[in-house]
């Protein structure tokens, strides 16, 4: 086997790499038939206060959003957004099928915490994303079922993730014999191709007769061994990569790029073919704004509310729009005011959006922060305000309550990772909701 030939064989361990160390994949993929769940991670902070939080400006203190000059926040349905960036398309279009959670208490202002926090429910590391953990529950012998795109990818041992970027290179790796102009066209006949197949296999099963191999060494080669065995599995992925025609390029937007919806595309492709459950899409974009906080944010928060508008479409496309659950959320928000170089700094106060189509629980609001985005609590049950009794939510609430919803919190494998001293949060029931009503100083225009 000349170098060429093992590089190309051993590239299909990487796109396998998602096998759990404590399965083997076999033929043929399950028999899933429930929802895919995608958790969209807006990195850097992104500022609540101009998308689902919206403030408006309050007399005497710094002022809090510019476009809350000469405007005032709007509502969709029973949900509340800012006027600022491409907000009014997405919530009037997609405001029955959302539930907004605000007041979500990060407890941090650093990036590395309020990520670790925000995707696994706990401050600090060890615990699954929510993404990793309804991938190992339900379908960990798929070949690529937990994708993830460069966020937050902590598995905690359950299963294995998945990058997906360039869609001809999953073609080549899938079938690394075929020649990347032509699927048709081969590298070698069949002859030869059976001879060089067989020398790695003689070779693989060679070098696990040693004794000298450490535990780390066997469990690479068994994985790459059994993701040779069970290539064909991918057979339907690509079929559905092939059916898709263009993947869309990656865009270039003021100061970042974005592939945001090439990763929604593939994703979904994959979800189609039934090879993934879950997924965690990366929007990077400019979120961190420091410094010309506005242009920034207006920016990142158009390529986030366009890629999911995509997400939708291409999923309704696709056939499988009534089986997505997307989650969306931040490391945290941005301060209520502007620093000296018209940015925002971090604020630990934020939200998350849970959508899916034609839920019973959409076109509603729980949680609230006052005119200052500081924290009001609420009663977990009746989701009303109770500045005496009632708690702060924080990320393990929301994580918890996604893990009811998506019907992980009692399996086993999530029992080492329960969190301690969380309030069961009523963020599903469909007959309550947390009025999200504005202080009257509001109303004055400053």
């Amino acid at each position: 086997m000349d170098r060429r030939d093992f590089i190309k064989a051993a590239g299909l361990s990487s796109i396998m790499a998602t096998l759990p160390t404590s399965f083997q994949i076999k033929a043929g993929h399950a028999d899933f038939s429930g929802k895919f769940l995608i958790n969209i991670q807006a990195e850097g902070g992104w500022d609540v206060s101009s998308l689902c939080d919206p403030k408006m400006n309050v007399p005497g203190e710094a002022q809090i959003n510019h476009w809350a000059v000469n405007d005032e926040s709007r509502t969709a349905g029973n949900i509340q957004y800012a006027p600022f960036g491409s907000n009014q398309n997405f919530f009037e279009k997609y405001h029955n099928d959302m539930l907004v959670i605000n007041g979500i208490d990060a407890q941090t202002n650093s990036h590395t915490a309020g990520v670790v926090h925000n995707w696994s429910g706990r401050i600090s590391n060890g615990f699954p994303t929510l993404t990793a953990l309804y991938a190992g529950i339900n379908s960990p012998n798929l070949p690529i079922s937990y994708i993830n795109n460069g966020g937050y990818a902590e598995t905690a041992g359950l299963i294995r993730y998945t990058r997906l970027n360039d869609a001809n290179t999953l073609k080549n790796i899938i079938k690394p014999n075929s020649a990347e102009w032509n699927e048709s066209e081969f590298y070698h006949p069949d002859f030869d191709w059976n001879i060089v197949k067989q020398i790695r296999d003689e070779r693989m099963a060679r070098k696990l007769q040693r004794n000298d191999l450490s535990i780390r060494e066997r469990l690479a080669i068994n994985n790459y061994k059994s993701s040779i065995d069970n290539a064909s599995i991918l057979n339907d992925f690509l079929t559905e990569l092939n059916l898709a025609g263009d993947i869309i390029e990656p865009e270039e937007k003021e100061g970042f790029w974005t592939s945001l919806k090439r990763q929604a595309q593939l994703a979904l492709i994959a979800m189609k073919a039934g090879v993934a459950v879950s997924a965690d899409l990366a929007v990077g974009g400019a979120f961190d704004s420091h410094e010309f906080h506005d242009r920034l944010q207006g920016d990142s928060l158009q390529v986030t509310t366009d890629g999911i508008d995509y997400l939708w479409q291409y999923a309704e496309q696709l056939g499988i729009a009534d089986r997505i659950v997307i989650v969306i959320n931040s490391d945290f928000s941005r301060t209520p005011y502007y620093n000296d170089t018209d940015g925002k700094d971090h604020w630990p106060i934020g939200s998350a959006i849970v959508m899916e189509r034609d839920a019973p629980w959409g076109n509603r609001m729980v949680g609230l922060t006052d005119e200052a985005q500081n924290v009001i609590p609420i009663n977990p049950t009746t989701m009303q305000p109770d500045t005496n009794n009632g708690k702060i939510i924080y990320p393990k609430h929301v994580m918890q309550s996604l893990r009811e919803y998506m019907g992980v919190a009692e399996h086993s494998l999530t029992t080492p990772f329960q969190f301690n001293n969380a309030e069961s949060f009523n963020f599903f029931n469909a007959d309550v909701s947390t009025p999200q009503g504005r202080d009257p100083r509001n109303l004055v225009r400053v």
